[in-house]
């Protein structure tokens, strides 16, 4: 009789379901924090939850833990249709970035890197930082702008621990001083001019490499503006080796290219050039390149124009050339 019974019925379903998410949690290696979190539910009401002994509306909480397995199943067989994108490449553009990092650090001294989006900057700052030791590496955001939260975010990169904010310019450079380190700010163009300075400051006490990353705005920035120049030649005068480059070269682009396997004298080629000169340059290209992939095996085809051709158009609105 139990059998049909609706209150035994909704505890088997929510005893399979605590069943399922332990055999997720041992061979994914979750916490029950990181499934809450990521469920939407309060870490209080999940853990009595999974330990039966819940005294609220445990239905709900299934309802919901339910939602969360499925959107990880659908996750799941996403990723399995996705192609993984070439790793770090040594493009022309890349070696000249390194060299600057490396001038850098070893020198040391304050390098510039000024570059369109998609030309591979972030990128190959990640795969220095993975490869030197000693690298620092912040990432921009307009909350940095100022000399305090910047000085905040290389501190947490560093591990520098200083509750004081007026203390923590001497005790990053107490730590840099004689280190040969080098700290990297990437997306450099939300740094305000103060902030800027105060990264030249760091640089000249501790004699350490320092570099900048990040559009054409980072460099004029540096430069000053007219009638700012006393306040910015300090600035400027620090600056060693620089690179700007608005787009990537077109060795780079052979190379993206190479690395998906695709034909050089191929359709496919020509077309996958033409993104790569859009804005967004190689990270436009591997992105479509990528849902190019995936429409490919939906359709159960082998990869062609006309796939890079739909993908292109479901991400960006800019048309490419018919000839190709």
């Amino acid at each position: 009789m139990n059998a049909h019974n609706p209150e035994t019925t909704a505890k088997e379903a929510l005893d399979a379901l605590r069943t399922e998410v332990r055999l997720l949690m041992g061979e994914e290696g979750l916490t029950q924090a990181d499934i809450a979190k990521e469920a939407g539910i309060a870490y209080g009401t999940f853990t009595p939850w999974m330990g039966d002994t819940y005294q609220g509306n445990n239905v709900g909480i299934g309802e919901k833990v339910s939602r969360w397995l499925e959107t990880r199943r659908e996750r799941k067989r996403t990723r399995a249709t996705l192609p993984v994108a070439p790793g770090y490449l040594a493009t022309p553009t890349s070696e000249a970035i390194t060299n600057i990092l490396s001038f850098a650090q070893v020198a040391p001294d304050f390098g510039v890197i000024v570059g369109g989006a998609g030309i591979g900057k972030t990128t190959t700052i990640q795969e220095y930082q993975r490869r030197a030791p000693n690298v620092h590496v912040v990432t921009g955001e307009p909350c940095l702008s100022s000399p305090n939260n910047m000085l905040a975010a290389i501190a947490e990169a560093m591990g520098v621990i200083e509750r004081s904010s007026n203390k923590l310019s001497r005790a990053i450079v107490s730590r840099l001083r004689n280190s040969g380190a080098l700290i990297v700010i990437d997306e450099a163009q939300h740094l305000g001019s103060p902030a800027l300075d105060q990264l030249r400051t760091i640089h000249d006490l501790a004699a350490c490499g320092v570099v900048v990353s990040g559009n054409e705005s980072v460099l004029s920035r540096l430069q000053g503006g007219e009638g700012r120049g006393a306040q910015f030649a300090q600035l400027y005068s620090r600056v060693g080796m620089r690179i700007t480059q608005p787009k990537p070269r077109a060795k780079d682009v052979c190379a993206i290219v190479k690395a998906w396997g695709i034909d050089a004298d191929s359709k496919e080629a020509e077309l996958l050039k033409q993104i790569a000169r859009k804005p967004g340059a190689l990270r436009s290209l591997t992105k479509t390149m990528r849902l190019a992939c995936m429409l490919a095996g939906g359709a159960q085809e082998p990869l062609s124009a006309k796939h890079i051709r739909q993908a292109w158009a479901q991400l960006s609105s800019v048309q490419l050339d018919n000839a190709a």
